[in-house]
């Protein structure tokens, strides 16, 4: 036996354990405590395998979560202990336990943040991912982006083949496409948006909460057969799903959002509130149009998640939200022109407008894992919209010519028109949407199964009455008489410009089946191939009553024995080659058919033609995507290529946001285009990435003889920058910039749609700069830091380089009876602060 070492008997040492747990027992001192809790990230996902360590203790005992980001830690009884919280890529956290009695459970929850280090790896990491037709946003972006319509929205606008020409509006075009082509999705529930707003304006705030948002993904086009009947584009959100508590407090010169998140006790029940308020007064003050706004753009909304069982959860979804605009008036003075020729218009303004519009939205998500390898959800939701517009607005005109180097008073002006126009509406709209659809998914031998049933009903209750007059220069336009000299002029009633009267009703049943199949292997040679097929059908009827017009066909469709069937297959194949498996490429395929909703039904008139079909888009796109290193950074370049033929298209004008369809499937179409995306760690930690995108799409009137006709969404030409930067000193301050350049929207005067005139060039420079008032050493310690777990504080500026943006034309006539486009101009610069506390 070596020197040192002493034997004792097996009998003495079960003895020495028994006295040594005998003591620990009675000793209040070695009594134990027991530290349980979470830990996630800020978004509340859960963390697996962090490190919880007792560092005050001479061998620091410790744990690691799992992988619910759950921990248990036992520890001897010291009245104060020092807890650490490690991951690899996260901010250490360090708290102290004071005063803990003997033989006491503590319950700590804990948030980590990520540092600057890891987060670019997140976001540029070759996962599966890559392999579908989604771009993934992290919602971390969200609470940087500079803008007056901060959101999901505000940061889809700077991604390729997103265009969207005014900064007031939630909406947007995709690859060509109307704003009516756009799916999304909220928790697996497809929203439905207002349909009588026509000015950003009147719009206000979008129905999306990004203070509850945990996860996105947008696709522009080749999306599977899982998603709905629209031909663009597909934006799917889903809310947060907390660990832990969190709240967040925000205000701002627009408006202010509070939301609280967290679990209850048990761990079974999570839930999430947000409410926000919101008004564009102080943006208005930059526009051309002075009066009296009064704007109020409010909603409240809740998610409650609970855990029935381990292979069981139901979730609810609630939304009430309501947008109020007000507008008395008062004048409007624009300068528009060109060296040669600068023209002012001076309106002056009687009357008012009133518009309302609030929507209530309830969801009920069952998931059921019967098996580890299959999911079963089933979800049954429904929306109601109501939306009301009333205006009494007249407008008396003087057009002026500007002599160049007048000054501006009446001697520098030449009088070349007068005018007054009066416009009416009485406008009432109710959609209800009620939908209940069942989905499963079932992993399979190199794969996946994945299909769904759904039904859905519609009901749209229209009350339309709207109209314009416009008696310019001492005529109407339209005008009723004869070519001037005609001795046979006589007095005429007179026309107006706009007509539109109806009290119409249309039901809409909808049944859907979708089943797709995909598949994931490697060949020997190691080469990666997936592949995924699916086949999407829909049985629609629809019925109406009302102002149906004269057509005979519309009677029969009215007929409840209407049934129409539609078939959309989709394809997706994507490769990756042996030995570059930092490159995949993706070609997909499909046909996507767009039933109409009530907005395409309604002509000009407010009759319906119910005779209408399904639009029918053919597509087919090609993706590059290529993962690459410039030293150490990661970086992703993404390249796309694509083509799409409509046809039974229905033909629309933009009336600056609102559509106005004509209500005939009578016209081709096609759009055709380029788009590249370069995003990574331009500085370490902070994604940022720049966007070009190319695109032409023209439509063919059947019967107007004018042949291909640039469509009213054909922007040639995009280029965006989201940019996000810090200096490496000042590790507290944050800026981030969103730069958006896009080539001029086609517009045309009224009644003449084949005069196409461009827009001018869409340029917008976005700049915020935050500051982490509660990194700030001297303010760390305060007392008022002490309630919060983060403060910034960011000063913004709006259209940063006061670029004279136009969204529309409003058309007035001179003496001569020449008709000039006056521009509707958006936002000027401005300066806005804002703050932000979580806790």
């Amino acid at each position: 036996m070596p020197l040192g070492e002493v034997e004792v008997p097996k009998n003495h040492t079960r003895h020495l354990l028994f006295l040594l747990l005998l003591t620990a027992a009675l000793q209040p001192g070695w009594a134990q405590v027991v530290v349980s809790g979470s830990v996630s990230d800020t978004s509340g996902q859960p963390l697996e395998l962090v490190n919880i360590a007792a560092v005050n203790f001479a061998r620091p005992p410790g744990t690691t979560t799992d992988g619910h980001g759950r921990y248990r830690l036992s520890l001897l009884h010291r009245d104060t202990l020092h807890l650490r919280f490690s991951f690899t890529g996260y901010k250490s956290y360090d708290t102290l336990l004071v005063g803990l009695p003997p033989r006491c459970d503590v319950t700590l929850h804990v948030r980590l943040r990520s540092t600057l280090q890891a987060l670019g790896e997140v976001v540029i990491s070759d996962d599966k991912s890559r392999d579908a037709p989604f771009t993934h946003i992290e919602r971390t972006h969200l609470e940087h982006v500079a803008g007056p319509s901060d959101g999901v929205e505000a940061l889809l606008k700077t991604l390729p083949d997103v265009s969207s020409s005014n900064e007031l509006s939630s909406q947007y075009s995709v690859r060509g496409g109307s704003f009516d082509e756009n799916l999304v999705y909220i928790n697996g529930v497809e929203v439905v948006r207002p349909m009588l707003i026509h000015s950003g304006q009147q719009e206000g705030m979008s129905i999306i909460n990004p203070d509850l948002v945990d996860h996105i993904l947008f696709s522009p086009g080749g999306f599977d057969a899982s998603y709905g009947d629209k031909m663009a584009s597909v934006l799917d959100l889903t809310y947060a799903h907390p660990t832990d508590f969190h709240a967040r407090l925000s205000a701002s010169f627009l408006g202010a959002s509070a939301s609280v998140r967290g679990r209850s006790p048990s761990q079974r029940v999570a839930y999430s509130i947000g409410a926000r308020q919101h008004t564009n007064r102080y943006l208005f003050r930059s526009m051309d149009t002075r009066g009296a706004y009064t704007t109020s753009y409010t909603d409240l909304q809740a998610i409650l998640g609970v855990r029935l069982t381990e292979r069981l959860d139901v979730g609810l979804l609630g939304i009430v939200s309501r947008n109020a605009y007000g507008l008395v008036p008062e004048e409007r003075v624009t300068t528009f022109g060109s060296f040669n020729e600068t023209l002012r218009l001076n309106i002056y303004f009687d009357g008012a407008e009133t518009d309302r519009y609030r929507t209530a939205l309830g969801a009920v998500r069952f998931d059921y894992r019967p098996a580890d390898n299959v999911r079963l959800r089933w979800v049954t939701s429904a929306q109601q919209n109501v939306e009301s517009e009333l205006y009494d607005v007249q407008g008396q005109y003087w057009l002026y010519e500007l002599n160049v180097g007048a000054a501006d008073t009446s001697e520098g002006t030449l009088d070349r028109g007068i005018g007054t126009y009066l416009e009416h509406a009485r406008n009432r709209l109710r959609t209800t949407v009620v939908a209940s659809e069942l989905s499963g998914t079932h992993d399979v031998r190199l794969g996946q199964w994945r299909w769904g049933l759904q039904l859905r009903v519609e009901e749209v209750n229209d009350q339309v009455r709207e109209w314009k007059w416009v008696d310019s220069a001492d005529y109407t336009l339209p005008t009723p008489y004869e070519p001037w000299g005609d001795s046979s002029l006589l007095p005429q009633a007179p026309l107006l410009q706009l007509f539109s009267n109806g009290a119409n009703t249309v039901r809409t049943v909808r049944a859907v089946a979708y089943g797709q199949r995909s598949f994931d292997f490697t060949n020997r040679r190691d080469d990666h191939f997936s592949f995924q097929a699916g086949l999407r059908g829909q049985l629609y009827r629809v019925t109406g009553e009302g102002n149906l017009g004269a057509d005979s066909a519309t009677a029969a469709l009215a007929s409840p024995r209407n049934v129409v069937p539609l078939l959309s297959p989709r394809l997706s194949f994507n490769f990756r080659p042996h030995g570059a498996r930092d490159l995949l490429f993706r070609l997909s395929s499909g046909v996507y058919h767009q039933p109409p909703f009530y907005r395409e039904y309604r002509r000009d008139d407010g009759s319906l033609n119910l005779a209408l079909k399904a639009q029918h888009s053919y597509q087919i796109m090609g993706t590059a995507d290529w993962n690459f290193h410039v030293g150490n950074d990661p970086f992703r370049l993404t390249a796309d290529v694509y083509y799409k033929y409509v046809t039974n298209l229905i033909p629309y004008r933009i009336d600056n946001l609102r559509l106005r369809y004509d209500a005939h499937n009578d016209a081709v179409a096609y759009a055709t285009g380029v788009s590249l995306r370069i995003n990574g760690e331009f500085v370490p930690g902070l994604e940022s990435w720049a966007s070009l995108s190319l695109l032409k799409t023209q439509e063919d009137i059947a019967g107007d003889g004018k042949g291909w006709l640039d469509r009213p969404t054909d922007q040639r030409i995009s280029f965006k920058i989201f940019v996000q930067d810090y200096i490496p000193s000042i590790p507290f301050w944050r800026m981030s910039l969103s730069f958006i350049y896009a080539s001029g929207l086609p517009t045309t005067p009224p009644d003449n749609r084949t005069s196409t005139l461009r827009l001018r060039p869409y340029l917008r420079v976005d700049w915020s700069n935050s500051v982490e008032l509660s990194r700030i050493e001297r303010l760390r310690h305060s007392r008022l830091m002490s309630f919060f777990d983060e403060v910034f504080l960011s000063i913004e500026v709006f259209n940063l380089f006061d670029y004279v943006n136009e969204v529309s034309y409003m058309w007035v006539s001179d003496y001569s009876g020449l008709q000039y486009g006056v521009p509707n101009r958006l936002t000027a610069r401005q300066l806005s602060l804002k703050v932000t506390a979580t806790f």
